[in-house]
């Protein structure tokens, strides 16, 4: 193999690089980033995730710089080891704290405004929150689908000391509540008397805690708003069968208006409520004042629209998708103009607007909302080459290198469209890289990773393919450093017979004889300290031929880097949907942080040497140049 038969084709347009804050990168959480932007301060979005998943997570929208950042909750607390928890159900701010009710996880996250943890309330199943003055209520259902006739609970919480103070039994399987002066008002959906469900309100009085009246309203109620009028909006679900839904609104507890539709969510703000239509699809607003129409916003491309959020700003609309997998943000000016949109977490159910503006480390930020981040690689975290006969000069070694000035050799060759390329030397050689920020697993293929190789002359199914397989990371425990768990993305060989998954070579200072004529210097990494080191990972099966008096090697028809050559970029580019775990099953990951690649194959011919991977770059394909 010598460099100088190989041809190299691409040409990349440079880019003005763009960190967040200075020099400082972030790595773990960011993910999609806007410049239409139309409100101010920062929007968390709490992900419901599936029941038993333990998915529940915290994302989090700068409004005014563009960013959003997936998981910000796992970023900013990397030392709660279960994240988030079970089933995110409600998440309010209140005072300079934020406020998360996890369902499953029987608990209200106590949190400060920038969503780091300050502490818990533990309260059996929990669901919505309401405040007023220094306490928090918390309803929570009773009992259990086998045995659904216990009355639910309300439950008062001090919000400087985080402890239960008292409890009041209200109706069955209670949910969403609110406070108008001196009343607590709680709605009883009933959830676990199929076909029989509850159909009132329960009225708190909070001088003596106990539940006064209750006001029946309609089959099913599990949404509750206040306008500005204190009236009440209520959602009733009906049984989901003969008796429709419909909207209630109450003014001093006597029904003043009914509206016959379904509602899977609802928002106020100001004189204007919206009422989300997730079975017709579609967002209709009506006036607090008169009860009238104002206008209806389709949202006919939506699978399940969800969450609501309408502010003086723009409008908040989330799509579930299909429930199972990642959601959708969509942000709309108040004349119903989509304006962005932004990939969430699984079932993006709950918006809390709050006023700050906050980058990962909870800094104030007013930067330029024009900043867009590069497509290419950002950064070098390792550079460990097999033994090879371009190792020590793809990057050049020069006494008193060491691993980290490597790196940054590495960095100079193939970061930033810089156009060079560095050799991973013989089998398990491997690099990390990464870019200024993660890179998210969207339709299509993701990413683009550039070699050398190159078709032999008049075929595309031999040439010079010296493959390397590539693994993924996600920083989940947030330090920035890639040393959480790898995936593999799967190619071509993956299941072939012949591969080997558990393969290992040690390479010693001692062994260093793999000399050819071309190059006679050390092939052992002189920064490396240690006199012997061993690499891990898969081994692929042979596929060198002689044809025509030439060494080649067959061309894999997907999946590993320096195979085709870069002018295919269908050929080139990976899938983070492929991604596979250490025993070879399906992994969903949204968004990867760090991006390993090793040569995955262990041959030496004669007259050109060892094969080994060669590295020239990486494009994220999201990214406009």
């Amino acid at each position: 193999m010598h460099i100088s038969r190989k041809i190299l084709v691409f040409a990349l347009c440079s880019l003005l690089l763009w960190s967040c804050r200075g020099d400082e990168v972030i790595y773990p959480t960011i993910g999609t980033h806007v410049t239409d932007l139309t409100g101010k301060g920062g929007l968390y979005i709490l992900c419901e995730g599936n029941m038993g998943s333990n998915k529940a997570r915290l994302d989090y929208m700068n409004l005014e710089k563009g960013d959003y950042y997936s998981n910000w909750y796992g970023a900013q607390n990397p030392n709660q080891l279960k994240e988030l928890g079970d089933v995110g159900n409600d998440v309010q701010q209140h005072g300079g704290r934020l406020y998360a009710v996890i369902n499953c996880s029987h608990k209200v996250e106590v949190m400060d405004i920038q969503a780091r943890h300050i502490g818990q309330v533990e309260i059996s199943n929990c669901r919505y929150m309401a405040f007023h003055g220094d306490k928090l209520y918390v309803s929570a259902y009773v009992g259990s689908v086998a045995n659904p006739e216990l009355l639910g609970s309300v439950y008062e919480v001090d919000t400087a000391t985080l402890q239960i103070t008292r409890e009041v039994k209200v109706g069955h399987q209670p949910d969403e509540l609110c406070v108008i002066g001196d009343q607590l008002y709680v709605v009883n959906s009933g959830g676990y008397l199929v076909n029989q469900y509850d159909s009132t309100i329960s009225v708190v009085d909070l001088h003596s805690f106990q539940e006064v009246r209750r006001i029946s309203v309609g089959l099913n109620p599990t949404r509750l708003r206040k306008d500005d009028h204190n009236q009440l909006w209520v959602c009733c679900q009906g049984n989901y069968k003969d008796v429709k839904p419909q909207v209630v609104v109450l003014k001093n507890e006597q029904i003043v208006h009914r509206i016959e539709m379904p509602c899977a969510n609802i928002s106020v703000c100001g004189s204007t409520v919206g009422i989300l239509d997730g079975e017709n699809k579609a967002l209709c607003s009506f006036s607090t004042a008169d009860y009238k129409s104002l206008s209806t916003l389709s949202l006919s491309t939506y699978e399940h629209p969800y969450g609501l959020l309408l502010t003086e700003d723009a409008l908040y609309i989330t799509d579930a998708k299909n429930y199972v997998s990642s959601g959708v943000l969509h942000c709309y000016s108040l004349t119903g103009q989509e304006c962005w949109t932004a990939k969430t977490g699984d079932i993006p159910g709950h918006l809390c607007l709050v006023t700050g503006a906050y980058d990962l480390h909870g800094d104030t930020t007013h930067h330029d909302t024009t900043a867009t981040y590069s497509p290419y690689i950002n950064r070098v975290y390792e550079f460990v080459p097999g033994m090879g006969q371009f190792v020590n000069e793809l990057p050049k070694y020069e006494e008193g290198d060491d691993a980290e000035s490597m790196c940054r050799k590495c960095e100079k060759a193939i970061a930033n469209n810089a156009g060079g390329m560095i050799s991973l030397g013989g089998w398990g050689g491997y690099v990390t890289f990464g870019f200024d920020h993660a890179v998210e697993n969207k339709e299509g293929r993701d990413l683009q990773i550039l070699g050398n190789a190159f078709y032999m002359t008049g075929s595309d199914e031999y040439g010079s393919s010296e493959p390397g397989i590539v693994l993924v990371s996600q920083d989940t425990n947030g330090n920035g450093l890639p040393d959480d768990t790898w995936y593999e993305l799967k190619g071509c060989l993956y299941d072939d017979p012949q591969t080997e998954h558990n393969h290992a070579v040690t390479y010693t200072r001692e062994g260093d004889t793999l000399q050819n004529p071309f190059h006679k210097h050390p092939y052992y990494p002189q920064w490396l300290t240690a006199d012997e080191y061993t690499l891990n990972g898969a081994l692929l099966p042979p596929q060198s031929a002689k044809i025509n008096n030439q060494n080649v090697q067959r061309i894999l028809d997907f999946g590993y880097v320096d195979n085709k050559p870069n002018t295919d970029l269908e050929g080139t580019s990976f899938d983070l949907s492929w991604a596979v775990d250490a025993s070879g099953q399906p992994v969903t990951l949204e968004k990867v942080d760090f991006i390993r690649v090793y040569c995955a194959v262990d041959e030496i011919l004669p007259q050109t040497g060892e094969l080994s991977t060669e590295v020239a770059g990486a494009i994220d394909l999201h990214i406009e140049p």
